[in-house]
C-alpha cells in the first residue's frame, strides 16, 4: 500500500534526521572535551615542571594561551561543518522541489463560461477549520463588477481565510459564496 510505504519511508528519514541531529549535536561538546583534555594536560605537566623549576608559570600561562589559539579554530571549523551540511541538505530539498514538474490541472468536460459578470456574493457564510470551533459567522458581503475591495482586520480576523474560502481551498460549514452568477 501507499500508506506502508509511507510509513517505511518516514520512519527511515525519522531514523537518519534523528542521527543526523545527535551527531551535530555532540560535535560542539566533543570539541570542548577535547580543548579542555589540552588545558588539564598543560596544566598537569606544566606543574609538574614548574615545581621542579623548569618554566616559569609565566611559561604554563603561555601553553594555556597556545592551545586555546590552537583548538578554538578548529572547533570553529567543526561548527561551520555542520552549518554546511545543513545548508546543503536545505539546498537539495529546495532544487529538488524546484525541479518538481507542474501538475497539469485538467478538468474533465469543463463548463464554458460566458458572459462574464464578475460578480461575488457571500451570503450568509459560516466557516471553521475544525466544525467545532466556527471563526467566520453569517458573513454577508455583496461586490459589483470592477468594484474594488479592501479586506482590513487586526491579525486573526479571517481576512486570508475569506480569500481561501473564495478560490476553494476550503468548503463553507453553511451558506454559499456565488462566483459571477454562475456558481
Amino acid at each position: 500500500d501507499v500508506i506502508d510505504e509511507f510509513k517505511k519511508t518516514n520512519n527511515v528519514l525519522y531514523n537518519s534526521a534523528w542521527k543526523s541531529q545527535f551527531l551535530s549535536g555532540m560535535m560542539q561538546p566533543i570539541m570542548t572535551f577535547v580543548g579542555n583534555l589540552g588545558y588539564v594536560g598543560v596544566a598537569i605537566s606544566g606543574a609538574f615542571l614548574a615545581i621542579n623549576g623548569t618554566i616559569t608559570i609565566g611559561d604554563i600561562q603561555a601553553f594555556i594561551t597556545y592551545v586555546k589559539n590552537f583548538t578554538q579554530p578548529i572547533a570553529q571549523i567543526a561548527q561551520v561543518t555542520n552549518m554546511m551540511q545543513s545548508m546543503m541538505a536545505a539546498a537539495e530539498r529546495v532544487f529538488e522541489f524546484l525541479e518538481e514538474e507542474e501538475e497539469d490541472q485538467i478538468t474533465e468536460n469543463p463548463v464554458p463560461i460566458e458572459n462574464v459578470k464578475g460578480v461575488v456574493d457571500f451570503e450568509h457564510v459560516h466557516f471553521g477549520y475544525n466544525p467545532d470551533n466556527i471563526i467566520v459567522n453569517d458573513f454577508n458581503a455583496h461586490v459589483k463588477a470592477g468594484q474594488q475591495v479592501a479586506i482590513v482586520g487586526p491579525t486573526g480576523a479571517g481576512k486570508t481565510t475569506m480569500v481561501k474560502l473564495l478560490m476553494r481551498f476550503y468548503d463553507v460549514n453553511s451558506g454559499e459564496i456565488n462566483l459571477m452568477d454562475i456558481i
